[in-house]
């Protein structure tokens, strides 16, 4: 049972530190800044009907069928067969408005399906920080930020988004459990802050600075990479529920 009066905030740098047990009854917020939890939030945004991840791109072509497109990405790219790819900027609403998108990315969906036996599963990144505080602020129950990583590895991109929200949670009255990861990345969204040019400067600097950034840039993808690195740029709240992910409402 998750102890209501603390209102515990816990941050995990990988799903494989956490056991999906663990995070049973809490609130998980999941984060894949660069470039998944974007992407859900533009096709959301742009009107899509509900994003559907799965772990393989065999379990996402299985789904095909009319009224659904297929998106994710391997390496960064798009996947031979699929109809978009894991950029926020394909998903206009010319494209997805009143679809459904079978999604499969290389880390975000398979944290989101770690985290399933949570009593809600919500979608964060640089681009949502202020809706997801809202969402999460009068919370009771324990919150969880959940860093996908990048095959296995910690991610400067993640951690960062995770600081951010941290930071407002605990000024909120969350309280940081003993555990060093969340004071960590509030560390680096201190630093950020501290950048000569401002929050959002600093944001876009670090975040150029990861593994992710630094690949997406390789992959000719600074545009995404931007996008990703704008405070609240796509203001919704995914909601990861029964298999699907749709928009939630601010509570």
């Amino acid at each position: 049972m998750h102890a209501i009066t603390e209102r515990p905030l816990a941050v995990h740098l990988l799903p494989a530190l956490v056991t999906p047990e663990a995070l049973a009854g809490g609130v998980v917020i999941m984060i894949d800044a660069l470039r998944a939890s974007v992407t859900i939030s533009a096709a959301l945004a742009a009107g899509a009907v509900r994003v559907v991840p799965t772990l393989t791109v065999e379990d996402a072509e299985r789904l095909r069928g009319p009224g659904r497109l297929l998106g994710g990405e391997r390496g960064g790219v798009l996947i031979p067969g699929f109809d978009l790819d894991n950029s926020p900027r394909a998903y206009t609403p010319e494209r997805v408005r009143g679809k459904e998108i079978v999604f499969t990315t290389a880390n975000g969906t398979a944290a989101l399906l770690h985290a399933r036996a949570a009593h809600e599963v919500l979608i964060g990144a640089v681009t949502n920080v202020s809706a997801i505080v809202a969402r999460v602020a009068g919370e009771p129950r324990a919150a969880h930020i959940l860093c996908a990583g990048t095959r296995g590895e910690i991610t400067m991109d993640d951690c960062l988004a995770a600081g951010l929200i941290a930071e407002r949670l605990v000024a909120a009255g969350r309280q940081v459990v003993s555990d060093d990861s969340a004071r960590m990345c509030v560390g680096l969204a201190k630093l950020a802050a501290a950048h000569p040019g401002g929050l959002g400067a600093g944001v876009l600097g670090l975040m150029s600075e990861s593994r992710g950034g630094r690949g997406l840039t390789r992959l000719g993808f600074e545009d995404d990479l931007r996008l990703c690195s704008t405070l609240d740029a796509v203001a919704v709240v995914p909601v990861f529920a029964g298999g699907a992910i749709t928009c939630g409402r601010l509570s």
